[in-house]
């Protein structure tokens, strides 16, 4: 797969916008970089719209930002700690350099379905959020998308590293609709450990 496929009607894409209820909560383990802190040991703002090349569903062009949430607190550990297929072990500093954020929308979001029977209306596959690197494709549907008269508020997809895990990639035209709930800068308590228990996850010596 090398291109991106043409969008489809405009009325699939509508069907397929999903709406957020103002008071749902959202969930996210990274900041700048996948740490919670800059060099500085200055914590950096969880609600951050990256511009840059590295996100899976960023700008082609880096002319918008895009914030990667999931729906739960175990979709955004996946999506952070998970992400060396086959690591059971985390090291004491790398745990150390993040911190978690419950966020909140202050009204409801419409996001464009890459799940289930979405992909097959839209005309794409799975490949699009679970493939490897590059990230060509999946940034040149993210832009295709980004920039189509639905003006969805961003993209709702699987978790790469636990498919039944939801996650939002918000588009930076929602930024005044996102707003910190919570931030917890030590993750060495039980519910953070009960999480990395469920996938077999521990802490190195």
């Amino acid at each position: 797969m090398t291109a991106a496929r043409p969008l489809p009607r405009y009325g699939a894409i509508e069907e397929r916008a999903r709406s957020r209820p103002c008071s749902d909560q959202l969930h996210h383990h990274k900041g700048h970089d996948h740490s919670a802190r800059a060099p500085d040991g200055k914590l950096y703002d969880p609600i951050y719209f990256d511009r840059s090349r590295q996100g899976r569903l960023n700008a082609a062009d880096g002319t918008f930002g895009v914030l990667y949430v999931a729906q739960k607190a175990s979709g955004a550990f996946a999506e952070t700690f998970l992400r060396i297929p086959g690591r059971t072990v985390l090291a004491r500093d790398f745990v150390a350099g993040k911190a978690y954020a419950r966020l909140r929308t202050t009204r409801a979001l419409r996001f464009i379905c890459l799940t289930g029977r979405g992909l097959a209306r839209i005309g794409a596959t799975a490949e699009v959020t679970h493939s490897g690197l590059p990230y060509d494709v999946p940034q040149a549907w993210s832009t295709a998308l980004h920039g189509h008269k639905a003006r969805a508020d961003g993209i709702v997809y699987s978790a790469r590293h636990d498919d039944q895990e939801t996650c939002y990639a918000v588009f930076e035209r929602a930024r005044n609709t996102i707003e910190e709930v919570e931030r917890r800068i030590d993750l060495d308590d039980d519910w953070f450990w009960d999480l990395a228990e469920a996938y077999g996850v521990g802490l190195a010596p």
